[in-house]
């Protein structure tokens, strides 16, 4: 029994030592991104900003947890030319506001050089609010049957590539691809779910500093 506590002990104790040695890492970003469920709209491009806290271990593996913000507001009107006048009528209002959290892994191999590679990887949850509303020839609003709130997993994977501005802050920019699928509960005869798939591409830059 003994044993096991002094196991347990020393374990803490390195852990302590190990934490003492890491290093704080804040990242602050924006970049644009191309969900899939997005493409068929007025504008298929939404923004994307993220803070990211983390700890690294001799500068060359880190963790942490992410907070995003991605957003998609887009419209569509028609125009109508009278010979004294003209009137613009909207047909259409999409919005898009999606706020996953996330842990997040990454990997320095050449830390030593102004500029140089990071690849990293992160997974969390995933939550989103969807309004799509499309008027008719009244001027009447029809809501989508998919609006509402949806959750599901988030998974992105990418690289970038960061030039030290010196010990303690650094510019990056790269590419990542994010996938999964957000899922809303209904209560509809043909189905149960209604689906939101917003995997694609993604483009990163932004600052990072150390402490």
């Amino acid at each position: 029994m003994k044993n096991k506590y002094a196991s347990f002990i020393l374990i803490c104790m390195v852990s302590a030592f190990s934490t003492s040695f890491a290093q704080q890492v804040i990242n602050l970003g924006i970049g644009p991104t191309w969900p899939k469920g997005l493409r068929e709209t007025e504008k298929p491009t939404a923004w994307n900003a993220s803070v990211e806290y983390g700890r690294i271990f001799d500068k060359i593996v880190g963790f942490g947890v992410d907070f995003d913000f991605a957003w998609n507001v887009s419209y569509k009107d028609s125009t109508i030319y009278l010979p004294n006048d003209t009137i613009t009528r909207k047909l259409s209002d999409n919005k898009f506001f999606m706020f996953p959290i996330s842990a997040f892994l990454f990997f320095d191999p050449i830390p030593k050089y102004p500029l140089h590679p990071v690849v990293r990887a992160q997974i969390g949850v995933n939550m989103a609010a969807r309004s799509y509303e499309e008027l008719d020839k009244t001027g009447d609003v029809i809501e989508s049957p998919k609006n509402g709130f949806y959750i599901g997993i988030l998974g992105k994977a990418g690289a970038d590539a960061v030039y030290d501005l010196g010990e303690h802050a650094a510019i990056y920019a790269g590419f990542e691809f994010q996938w999964g699928k957000l899922r809303r509960k209904v209560k509809d005869a043909e189905k149960d779910f209604y689906y939101f798939d917003f995997y694609g591409p993604c483009i990163r830059m932004g600052l990072s500093f150390l402490f």
